[in-house]
């Protein structure tokens, strides 16, 4: 049964709702600031006419406690709109965490079902099958009219002999499913310098740094993913191998030894 157009409007709404929310609460922002300001001039004339009638005609001579009992009523808008506007922010970031936490929850059950199958293959035919499995999945991917390129690399410290006019090959990151143009001492450096960023930073990285040592653009779940240090892994390995199709083109497949996980994932 295909959804009514209700149905879908109402699936976009709830997707876009942490965007919807931060946008009111952004407006709302500004809205109280300007209410705030133009009930000001108000509440001053009824604090000075109440001070005049407790005071002896004196318009200054009102207490604290007086002029708030006289103005008050002024700021009940600007009391509600800001107390709207705090609830859109805290509804916002509700509702970010429970996206951010839906998205991890599939990551991992993906990133079990793929460790379970590099496992399993592994167990049953060995490594050299495996390596074949992904030779043939990239082979199958390969698209030779749009090829990924890198723009770049970047790093604390460059080893990058730019001038050395080394050649640019194609790779694939079997974790993301991407292809992109670089050399190889670029892809190795990037490995190293991941490697180097993660011991410097007490054992705990993100997948998209890499991707960004690499030059290419992070993926979506990228910063909330990545590697932490424990008992079974002190360093990044990466596996690779090279394909070359039946008219010669040939590819470079990064393999991830080990599959980024979120922080609960590597907790021994």
């Amino acid at each position: 049964m295909k959804p009514t157009l209700i149905q879908k409007i109402g699936r976009t709404m709830k997707k876009a709702s942490p965007t919807i929310l931060s946008c009111i609460g952004a407006v709302g922002v500004v809205a109280t600031a300007v209410m705030a300001v133009k009930a000001t001039p108000k509440a001053l004339e009824l604090v000075k006419e109440d001070s005049r009638k407790k005071h002896d005609s004196d318009p200054y001579a009102a207490t604290r406690m007086e002029a708030v009992k006289a103005c008050w009523k002024c700021y009940i808008p600007v009391v509600v709109t800001g107390a709207a506007t705090i609830a859109c922010i805290f509804g916002a970031n509700t509702l970010n965490r429970r996206q951010q936490a839906s998205l991890v929850s599939a990551y991992a059950l993906v990133s079990q079902k793929y460790n379970d199958y590099k496992r399993k293959v592994k167990e049953l035919h060995g490594e050299d099958t495996h390596k074949k499995i992904m030779e043939s999945l990239a082979v199958e991917k390969v698209d030779k009219d749009h090829v990924i390129y890198a723009q770049g690399f970047m790093g604390n410290s460059s080893l990058t002999f730019d001038d050395a006019g080394e050649e640019e090959r194609l790779f694939y990151d079997s974790f993301s499913g991407r292809y992109f143009t670089s050399t190889i001492s670029k892809v190795l450096q990037a490995e190293y310098h991941l490697n180097r960023n993660f011991a410097l930073s007490g054992g705990e990285i993100a997948l998209n740094h890499f991707y960004e040592l690499l030059g290419i653009e992070g993926i979506e779940e990228g910063d909330t993913i990545g590697w932490m240090v424990n008992d079974e892994m002190y360093w990044i390995d990466f596996d690779h191998s090279k394909v070359v199709q039946d008219d010669g083109l040939e590819c470079y497949i990064i393999d991830m030894v080990y599959t980024p996980g979120t922080a609960d994932e590597y907790i021994v």
